[in-house]
């Protein structure tokens, strides 16, 4: 289960820090920063999916330890009756629970994946909505990610402004099948 672990971790990461105070001379009209990740971090869409998926991702993990441990006792058991059977026989069977293995991990990433992407997809549009009114609202001409700057002058950060409206449109993501 390391890819669902990995990535569950570069979603994490993605959750950027508050960004310092930054003194760099005066505001530019019409010129905002966003930083995306800072908005969808400090937002209650962003953290619900974090915690949706912190959970989903320990659910996932508890039922994959299950159906493997079932697979490694057929495995034992096989290796028990190894010399009562064929050795192309057993040799088959082996292959087939390894491949079943490997089907498990595939099907729990593919999974995970599903549910990233749909909370995912929810967030984006609320973000793009977001920024669309911030930016309407400040008459922002330009605007640029902020954490690829080396300062600014906080006057010009909409950060704040973004993840407030996103909060309004879209307070938490549903990763679970609308079924």
């Amino acid at each position: 289960m390391r890819p669902i672990g990995f990535i569950a971790a570069s979603m994490l990461a993605c959750v950027a820090a508050p960004a310092p105070a930054q003194t760099f001379g005066p505001p530019i009209g019409g010129m905002c920063l966003m930083s995306r990740a800072g908005a969808i971090g400090a937002a209650r869409a962003g953290q619900s999916m974090q915690a949706q998926l912190k959970q989903m991702q320990a659910a996932l993990n508890g039922e994959l330890a299950q159906r493997r441990a079932a697979l490694d006792q057929q495995r034992r058991q096989l290796e028990a009756r190894q010399g009562a059977i064929a050795p192309i026989e057993y040799q088959r069977q082996l292959a087939a629970l390894g491949q079943q293995s490997q089907s498990l991990d595939q099907q729990q990433n593919a999974r995970f994946i599903v549910a990233q992407q749909r909370g995912q997809q929810q967030i984006d549009r609320a973000l793009n909505e977001a920024l669309g009114r911030v930016v309407t609202r400040n008459a922002c001409s330009v605007v640029m990610e902020r954490d690829h700057a080396y300062g600014w002058n906080n006057a010009m950060d909409i950060t704040p402004a973004v993840a407030k409206e996103m909060d309004a449109i879209l307070p938490s993501v549903a990763l679970n099948n609308p079924d």
